[in-house]
């Protein structure tokens, strides 16, 4: 289940990707960093690069959430690169904070109005499971 590091963004995130699922896992550990716009753009740009479908972001570590201006950013244009790059699906991998996990379903709401999957799963391995069943299903 391990992937191949691709970047790391120190105090932000990390992101590996997981070639026979087809998809890049965010490790994150802070979403209240000035990096933070720029960590995310640049794994949405690697699931383009990548043929990945699906991001994964992985919110075990507690990471806060996003200020309300990076939070309108993920609205808009992040949801735009997102698509851009052939994105199909946000799996937010959900830790023990409430507040990560409303802020995870804040974002997944605006995401999925605006035609990406989201889901929730308790683990990474359920979340990597489901992104190849993601890979699998034919574009619609």
């Amino acid at each position: 289940m391990a992937g191949v590091p691709l970047y790391s963004i120190a105090g932000t995130v990390d992101v590996t990707h997981h070639r026979a699922e087809k998809a890049l896992v965010s490790t994150w550990h802070s979403m209240t960093t000035p990096h933070f716009r720029e960590a995310l753009e640049r794994g949405l740009n690697e699931c383009g690069r990548l043929g990945a479908p699906t991001w994964i972001v992985d919110l075990t570590r507690n990471p806060g959430v996003p200020s309300q201006a990076d939070l309108a950013w993920i609205n808009t244009d992040c949801v735009e690169i997102g698509l851009r790059n052939g994105l199909r699906a946000v799996i937010n991998v959900l830790g023990t904070s409430a507040v990560a996990a409303m802020g995870a379903k804040r974002w997944a709401k605006t995401v999925s109005e605006n035609g990406l999957g989201t889901y929730d799963c308790k683990t990474v391995a359920d979340a990597l499971a489901l992104a190849a069943e993601v890979a699998s299903a034919k574009s619609e």
